[in-house]
């Protein structure tokens, strides 16, 4: 049974105003899922919970239900967010903390949905402050911190300067990482790749239903036969062609299920080079554009693969390398 402590509270623009019994010891909530970000326009959202019962609110409201089933009400005059209804439990109401009058009754906080939270938020979890450490090693939480931060802040800067192309998907195969090399090898910007699901961004679609059970089995068993290994396929550019890719990749554990991570690599220079030395085996001449970096120019040569006349097999060649009308280019 919560303590009779009275809450009061209101939307920004006054239009709604509220009163609630909540518990004396007061502890927020706060949120850091899509939802709450997206609907809050900020890192996260912060809740109380309340006394449904005893919820009494003075103005109008208008209500919406999100993704995940709950009941969200605001001023339809200011867009403020004020209740949070979830699922059938009719004890409850959460209210949103920075509507209410008095912040000083809230006495503690704790955060949930953790692995959403963003990169750019604050460094440390809610409830376990960055500036307060166990008396015995004063010196350790800030150390700490300060070296996941780092180490988090190397982590990104490796991946956004690797010449490998970089992507995860979460369980739901939607894109939660997509560096610099992704946006040059696939076309799409970070912007419009992320929270994206990968099988309608870039998987042919003779291969996205193989794709969408290979996930749902990933869930089941936590294994697949595309993991921890190195293969080739078709990916799809953003401008609609079809691009040799490299892969690799890895299972990731979050909440929630399992997720991957992937190295991609652009294998069409490589194909390429494959099919000009095949073109050359059969006796045909192959232009290639070599890039003399010494000399500071380029300069473009015919390059041809020849039997050798005096050769006691067929399978010696002579490589001959002709200039290309034209010069330096």
């Amino acid at each position: 049974m919560m303590s009779p402590l009275l809450l009061r509270g209101r939307c920004a623009c006054g239009r709604a105003e509220y009163a609630v019994h909540g518990a004396a010891d007061l502890e927020a909530a706060v949120c850091y899922c899509a939802i709450c970000r997206r609907s809050s326009g900020g890192a996260g959202m912060a809740w109380l919970s309340a006394d449904r019962v005893t919820l009494r609110v003075n103005g109008e409201l208008h209500a919406w239900l999100d993704a995940d089933g709950a009941t969200r009400q605001f001023c339809p005059a200011c867009a403020t967010q004020l209740f949070r209804f979830v699922g059938d439990d009719a004890q409850v109401v959460e209210i949103a903390a920075g509507t209410l009058e008095d912040q000083k009754l809230i006495k503690h906080t704790h955060s949930v949905s953790v692995e959403e939270r963003p990169a750019w938020d604050a460094r440390h979890t809610l409830g376990q402050p960055a500036d307060v450490a166990p008396a015995a090693t004063p010196a350790v939480a800030p150390v700490t911190a300060l070296t996941k931060a780092a180490a988090d802040a190397a982590f990104r800067s490796a991946l956004a300067s690797s010449p490998d192309a970089f992507l995860s998907i979460d369980p739901d195969g939607l894109i939660t990482e997509w560096n610099r090399q992704a946006e040059r090898t696939l076309g799409w910007t970070y912007a419009e790749a992320i929270r994206r699901p990968l099988h309608e961004l870039i998987i042919p679609p003779e291969m996205r239903s193989a794709h969408l059970r290979g996930m749902s089995r990933l869930q089941i068993t936590g294994e697949g036969p595309v993991l921890g290994r190195r293969f080739e396929v078709d990916a799809i550019h953003k401008l609609g062609h079809r691009l040799p890719v490299e892969l690799f990749v890895a299972p990731l554990r979050m909440s929630g299920g399992t997720g991957a991570t992937a190295f991609l690599r652009d294998a069409s220079a490589r194909r390429g080079a494959e099919s000009a030395i095949e073109h050359a085996l059969a006796g045909e001449s192959v232009d290639l554009e070599l890039d003399l970096r010494l000399a500071g120019i380029t300069r473009r040569k015919r390059l041809r693969l020849c039997a050798r006349e005096d050769a006691a097999s067929g399978d010696e060649f002579i490589l001959k390398i002709e200039d290309l009308p034209g010069g330096p280019s």
